[in-house]
């Protein structure tokens, strides 16, 4: 199975056309948000998820399907959609645009699963980010 080696989260990203390397711009760790705020629409933050893998040779071609699960302490899980990857070269990379936002504020480490195409259990890979979701301070209205 893919092996994820390198995982994060950013505002945004670019891929350089003569090098293939990419560029991540304004990581992001720490989220704020206005006190008894809905939660964003399908329940995803905008922002970019990357995750990097390495593929055996056995398992080019092969498809597999990615999740990203933020896990709090307390050891409540907010998961995304999977979605489906195939990857054709030994080192493989996706970017995801949609942070799960969980129902609690607080402290999470954004996870990643993976399983084999048709398979029903995941397997939670090593690297993992941190993000904290807070609320945002109220602060009061200057009266002069």
């Amino acid at each position: 199975m893919p092996s994820c080696y390198f995982l994060s989260v950013c505002a945004g990203s670019s891929v350089d056309q003569r090098t293939n390397n990419v560029t991540l711009f304004s990581l992001v760790e720490h989220i704020q948000v206005p006190p008894g705020a809905p939660p964003p629409p399908r329940g995803m933050i905008p922002l970019e998820v990357h995750a990097y893998f390495d593929v055996f040779p056995d398992e080019l071609g092969r498809a597999f399907e990615l999740r990203f699960v933020m896990v709090a302490p307390s050891g409540l899980e907010t998961s995304s959609e999977p979605l489906q990857h195939k990857p054709v070269t030994p080192r493989y990379r996706t970017r995801t645009v949609g942070l799960p936002f969980p129902p609690v504020v607080g402290h999470y480490l954004l996870r990643a699963d993976i399983r084999l195409a048709g398979t029903t259990s995941y397997q939670r890979q090593a690297p993992s980010w941190p993000v904290t979701i807070a609320e945002a301070e109220v602060r009061p209205k200057l009266t002069h």
